[in-house]
């Protein structure tokens, strides 16, 4: 026992003496921490587990990161150890030939009990490490990266020290779940909004503050317009969530001094709390057919034009915050709708819900639209759609998209620009605004995207805080991730009724 026990201490040593010098990621403003306090987090959560001081497990986990991230020579490892953490180490080590998830699911099939033990213990110190530096979404997102491995240390069933790092894998999955989600749906909003923000105006990136479009005012009331169907659904037991759509819109119609329909339901237009922000009130840049559009609409009736603009698709981000995959393709349709019969318009809209929804449900973004391509695939009326992400994956220059106008182009450039940088909010942004013209709408669906894979820490804070709306845009986002407040009776609070009634 002494002597692996001299062993680990060696291990320790050597750790200490290579990593000398290297520092940890930290939060902006704070002092980054000495490299070593990971590896011995990495051994402190193996003690914790049951794994004895003086295991071979331990003497890896001091030095698992050794050959990827310093210069020791392999001999000077193996005179501290043995031949088995030897070989362990250099099975934790990914080289740069070889892809992140390969690297992992090597690890998952071929690692022994000490390096699967190990690899969990590193995952989870660094995915704790991720909730301060970049915020739950990227902490879970990182976690069910090694989802393999994860799986892999689950079927050691007997293994008792094994067995509490699942259980710890666990407790972390349950801590960071809603906290993710809650993210993620702010960074796909707020992302959304600084994107048609800085695509709006000239220069506009260069300005303090910026302002919301027409299309984020929309977005902001499609939002509302789920919420307050999901009132009437849980109070009622039933209800036409497109009939209470079109009444979201005509506040926001309101809000744009539009001529309102008449023998319309007069509360319905004058309730909630979002038709009472003045910053709303003011015409931003709204396109004439969409006034006339809902000026003209009558409650069951399909509007009667030919619209195949991108303004359908750029509000329809909150249906796939909502609703599951499928379920927000048909709304994000049926709700494009209410102002853009052409089947483009609709198709397209319905499409960018989907997408937004199935990376919300833990896909990647070349995953999610895996899903999407294949689910319309299967209606003709969809082809433009499909066509245009096939597009968006295959092409290679920005320029391919500088005359977009269809809903479909613009989806196609907004979704172009967030595979070149699906982990960087402001490159992704950027490319998209450098298509001029139609730049603010591939903003706003770029930003909703990136900002759904990464989260609101993603987004530039100077961009992020000078956006105008951005109160209004945060409390939407967290009502959305809220869904409804119950009352000890199962029913809505008075407070939430008042602030999205059902109608």
């Amino acid at each position: 026992m002494k002597g692996e026990l001299d062993m680990v201490r060696k291990m320790m040593e050597l750790a200490r003496k290579w990593h000398a010098g290297q520092f940890r990621e930290a939060p902006e403003g704070e002092i980054p921490p000495p490299y070593i306090v990971h590896p011995a987090a990495v051994v402190k959560n193996l003690l914790d587990w049951g794994e004895p001081e003086d295991s071979e497990a331990a003497a890896i986990a001091w030095g698992h990161d050794l050959l990827e991230d310093t210069k020791v020579p392999e001999a000077e490892i193996l005179a501290a150890s043995s031949e088995t953490v030897l070989s362990g180490i250099r099975q934790l080590t990914r080289n740069e030939e070889t892809e992140k998830r390969q690297y992992l699911l090597n690890v998952a099939q071929n690692g022994t009990r000490d390096i699967l033990l190990v690899k969990i213990s590193d995952r989870i110190d660094n995915a704790c490490g991720f909730v301060r530096l970049s915020g739950p979404l990227r902490a879970f997102r990182y976690l069910h990266d090694a989802d393999c491995i994860f799986e892999a240390v689950r079927k050691y069933s007997s293994d008792p020290v094994l067995k509490k790092a699942a259980a710890a894998w666990d407790r972390l999955d349950k801590r960071l779940r809603e906290s993710a989600r809650r993210d993620a749906i702010r960074g796909c909003l707020l992302g959304g909004a600084v994107g048609d923000a800085l695509g709006a105006v000239e220069e506009s990136i260069h300005r303090r503050q910026h302002s919301i479009t027409a299309y984020t005012q929309l977005t902001l009331f499609t939002a509302e317009g789920i919420l307050r169907a999901n009132t009437r659904n849980r109070e009622r037991g039933i209800c036409d969530p497109v009939a209470v759509m079109r009444y979201a819109y005509l506040r926001w119609l309101k809000t744009q001094n539009g001529a309102l329909p008449e023998n319309d339901f007069p509360e319905a237009l004058d309730s909630g709390w979002l038709i009472q922000e003045k910053e709303l009130y003011v015409r931003r840049a709204p396109e004439a057919a969409l006034i006339s559009a809902l000026e003209n609409s009558r409650e069951g009736e399909m509007v009667c034009n030919h619209i195949k603009d991108s303004g359908a698709v750029v509000r329809m981000a909150p249906a796939g915050l909502f609703f599951e995959p499928e379920m927000a393709y048909d709304y994000g349709c049926r709700f494009a709708e209410l102002t853009h019969c052409h089947s483009v318009a609709a198709a397209s809209a319905g499409a960018f819900a989907m997408l937004i929804a199935e990376i919300l449900s833990g896909k990647t973004l070349e995953e999610a639209l895996d899903q999407v391509m294949t689910y319309l695939e299967d209606y003709l009326i969809a082809w433009e759609a499909f066509a245009a992400l096939k597009k968006a994956r295959t092409t290679e220059n920005i320029s391919e998209f500088e005359d977009c106008q269809s809903a479909a182009e613009v989806l196609a450039a907004g979704v172009f620009c967030a595979l070149k940088h699906p982990w960087d909010y402001s490159k992704g942004v950027l490319l998209a605004l450098d298509l001029g013209g139609p730049g603010s709408s591939a903003g706003s669906v770029a930003g909703s995207i990136i900002g759904v894979i990464n989260g609101r820490s993603a987004i530039p804070a100077q961009w992020l805080f000078g956006l105008r709306e951005w109160r209004i845009v945060s409390r939407i986002a967290d009502d959305l991730w809220k869904r409804f407040e119950d009352d000890s009776e199962d029913h809505v609070t008075e407070k939430w009724w008042n602030a999205y009634p059902g109608f």
